[in-house]
């Protein structure tokens, strides 16, 4: 034997490796079990191999062969591939001398026994290629001379395995199913595989139900761990998040948000600033008397006879800026509406701050027709409040622009 690393044995060694084996088969057993074809055991309609023969007058018989959709199949059969390579820890052969390792002198129940049994059995079967389980395929030349040996539908499953599904390197007899089409091949290897399925569920019941029932010692994880992506998996939170140029290098220490240009797309007003400039809005807080009090930057929206400002990710401002019927001279209506977000919380301290100190709130926004001004009062002395609407005085600038921006 060359010196250098050993191969790793075919079986565990000890108990650890015994109890390891079976964590891991555990974990991927149970990604068997949460496929669609296993959870609505459709899987069991393919197990056997079948077709119907249709005869029309006048017309050739035709075989109807029962396969699943192939794109779901093939997930399926990946998902079992590695409990037959003999180099994957997770090989049966591998998890029955585990649990026979594990179980040590202890008897299982009869039932118990009979699936461990049976389990065995049918994959010993699957890998006797020559015998088949449901029927072969001779192959012969043009004047009827048989070609090579007849080839069994577990043969010709596992072909498709190695020569159509995750490799491209058949070998030995498989290499000699090539020969054969391929809707030969995918029809024997809906039949392996489905059959590969139901070995490794019922392992894992037994293996769940003989754990639980002697103290194996499994690691009680690998009934907990993920094994399939969730709907809530699409999403995720993020408390703060930040964009940059494309190809700006961070160095080691910096945060992002310390970055020249970083912009916090957390915040709603921050990331249209960035993305959607035509939606921009300045938000001067000031005095009566025109001292300022503080600016922010803000969003908005207008659409027909409404205006609608976002200040500072804290709250909402929706304006009625139309013609408005039976108004106070002078007066036009107003809706205030606070909204709360989850932004920055000293942004969010900072405006309303603001707002408490302000006697007036003035909206600059830039449109390619001119500037237009929304000047909110805050004093209760310019507010005129007429069945339940609360009216404000010169609301917007008479001369503002007209027209819709989608917010």
């Amino acid at each position: 034997m060359a010196k250098g690393k050993q191969a790793k044995p075919r079986h565990p060694i000890d108990i650890d490796e015994a109890k390891d084996t079976l964590r891991r088969f555990v974990v991927r057993a149970r990604r068997v079990a949460a496929h669609s074809m296993v959870k609505d055991q459709s899987v069991l309609k393919y197990v056997n191999p079948t077709f119907t023969i249709q005869r029309r007058e006048g017309e050739p018989i035709r075989l109807k062969y029962h396969m699943p959709d192939q794109e779901v199949f093939e997930s399926l059969a990946a998902r079992t591939r590695p409990c037959i390579l003999e180099r994957e820890p997770v090989y049966l052969d591998k998890v029955f001398r585990s649990v026979t390792m594990c179980l040590g002198a202890r008897k299982m129940s009869e039932t118990a026994q009979k699936c461990f049994d049976e389990c065995k059995a049918h994959f010993a079967h699957l890998r006797d290629k020559d015998g088949g389980t449901s029927y072969s395929i001779q192959m012969f030349d043009t004047n009827d001379v048989p070609q090579g040996e007849p080839m069994s539908d577990l043969l010709i499953g596992e072909a498709w395995l190695y020569s159509d599904l995750v490799h491209t390197d058949p070998q030995g007899r498989k290499a000699e199913a090539t020969a054969l089409s391929y809707r030969d091949r995918y029809y024997a290897g809906t039949s392996f595989f489905s059959q590969l399925s139901i070995i490794i569920v019922n392992m894992l019941n037994l293996i769940t139900a003989l754990n639980r029932d002697f103290g194996f010692g499994i690691d009680p994880k690998a009934w907990e761990e993920q094994v399939v992506a969730a709907d809530e998996d699409s999403e995720r939170v993020a408390e703060n998040m930040y964009m940059l140029p494309q190809g700006t290098q961070i160095p080691d220490g910096v945060r992002p948000k310390d970055m020249p240009n970083a912009v916090d797309v957390s915040s709603m007003t921050e990331t249209a600033w960035a993305l959607n400039p035509q939606q921009r809005a300045t938000i001067i807080l000031c005095k009566a008397d025109g001292q300022l009090v503080d600016r922010f930057h803000g969003i908005y929206s207008w659409n027909d006879d409404k205006m609608t400002l976002l200040v500072g990710d804290t709250f909402i401002c929706e304006l009625g800026i139309g013609q408005q019927a039976a108004l106070p001279a002078g007066f036009k209506e107003i809706e205030v509406t606070r909204r709360v977000f989850k932004g920055d919380p000293t942004m969010t301290t900072k405006v309303w701050d603001a707002v408490k100190r302000a006697d007036l709130m003035i909206g600059v926004i830039p449109r390619k027709e001119g500037t237009a001004y929304v000047i909110v009062p805050f004093r209760e002395n310019q507010v005129h409040v007429e069945n339940g609407r609360m009216l404000v005085r010169s609301a917007v600038e008479e001369d503002h622009p007209t027209g819709g921006t989608s917010m």
